[in-house]
């Protein structure tokens, strides 16, 4: 549990480190080409979710992220990289990216800066929590598919034992 929590810990850091730095050195509505036509950067405040939705309800925003962080942080009880190393990973991920954003919402004024911007394709200005949150989620969905079924220390409850019937 302690690794877990210092991973988690140095990607909350970097994650706001770079919010930090891309914003004090290109600021908001500003863009930096790093791959003309392919990536750039380019600061923006978003007061939504993905792809900018609730908008409007940035408060509420919040609370799912505190109430998200608190879940999350409940089942990094059962982060053990030998025994369920994919488990193990996403949950890190998925932790990091919540606390990542809840940080900026609670410190921004309910707003997450985003700054990683896909050019070669038409999808959201995002930032590195979000990155996080994405990886985690693909690697515990593969884990949940594949992987839990056979998990030995998984919460699924046991099926009862088939009575035989004589015939």
């Amino acid at each position: 549990m302690l690794t877990a929590i210092i991973v988690t810990i140095i990607f909350v850091l970097l994650d706001q480190i770079s919010k930090h730095l891309i914003y004090a050195t290109i600021g908001l509505g500003e863009g930096y080409r790093v791959v003309d036509g392919f990536f750039r950067l380019y600061g923006e405040f978003n007061t939504g979710a993905a792809f900018s939705m609730l908008n409007d309800h940035s408060w509420l925003l919040l609370l799912i992220s505190i109430i998200s962080t608190i879940v999350i942080g409940y089942f990094m009880k059962d982060f053990s990289l030998k025994r369920r190393p994919l488990y193990s990973i996403a949950i890190v991920l998925m932790w990091s990216g919540c606390i990542g954003n809840m940080i900026d919402r609670m410190f921004n004024n309910y707003q997450v800066y985003d700054f990683i911007d896909l050019q070669f394709m038409n999808f959201a200005i995002f930032n590195i929590a979000d990155c996080y949150l994405t990886v985690g989620v693909i690697i515990m969905s593969i884990y949940l598919i594949f992987f839990e079924p056979k998990d030995p220390i998984s919460f699924r409850l046991k099926p009862k034992k088939e009575e035989k019937i004589d015939e």
